[in-house]
């Protein structure tokens, strides 16, 4: 019998499980888990989660992309013994910087089945990434952002950064839009007028989820606002 997604975020400590974001994955991939030949996963760091997507989608192949500002060293370290590492493709580079996402696609191609956006989670790299990868994603193909509580302002008190800059429109607010398929937000700083409608013309469906509605991060700071990730279907 395969693993489940719950029991992968337990075996390699991925914090979905925590967050709450299991269950929705759960609910809309285990379906196409089989599927998926072409997985890309933006913000890899030390790999655990990579490892959990490598296993999950056994016929796939899980690209990697991130700045790897915690150390490749640790993150090769985390590999030993990977039995799925031939499935495993790696790219360092900023999700914010058009440079680095085209040298990606023109070094691995597009054609996603599914993009899963777990970078930095500010403002700009959210919506720079999609502004860009959204036409590498095939037909019917899934597109995620994780961590949407980043939009909340409290972020710096979690991890130390900020990711809203003056002028911003929260990525939130972009997504509601999508879901509810309205003009309340037709550009952004990162996504122009023209841009944004032909990407809204080609969604399916927007899903924004919350996973818990408290999160307590390891120094103590608990978050006012739930967890949130959302799911973009494309047609």
């Amino acid at each position: 019998m395969m693993a489940t997604l719950e029991d992968l975020t337990k075996k390699y400590d991925v914090d979905a499980l925590e967050l709450g974001y299991t269950k929705h994955y759960y609910d809309i991939l285990d379906k196409d888990r089989y599927n998926m030949t072409k997985v890309l996963e933006i913000g890899v760091e030390t790999g655990r989660s990579h490892r959990m997507w490598l296993e999950y989608f056994e016929n796939a192949t899980v690209y990697g992309f991130d700045i790897f500002e915690y150390g490749v060293d640790e993150f090769n370290r985390l590999q030993e013994g990977n039995p799925y590492l031939d499935r495993s493709v790696m790219f360092k580079g900023d999700q914010a910087n058009t440079d680095d996402l085209k040298r990606f696609i023109s070094e691995n191609g597009g054609d996603f089945d599914m993009i899963i956006d777990d970078g930095g989670h500010t403002m700009e790299q959210m919506q720079v990434s999609l502004n860009y990868l959204w036409d590498e994603l095939k037909s019917g193909g899934l597109y995620v952002i994780e961590d949407l509580h980043s939009c909340s302002g409290e972020w710096p008190h979690l991890y130390g950064y900020e990711v809203i800059k003056s002028g911003d429109t929260l990525t939130t607010d972009l997504l509601y839009s999508m879901e509810n398929n309205d003009e309340t937000i037709t550009e952004t700083n990162y996504i122009s007028k023209e841009r944004l409608s032909d990407i809204k013309r080609q969604v399916k469906w927007c899903r924004t989820k919350i996973g818990v509605d408290t999160y307590t991060n390891p120094k103590g700071y608990t978050y006012k606002w739930p967890t949130m990730l959302a799911f973009i279907r494309k047609l």
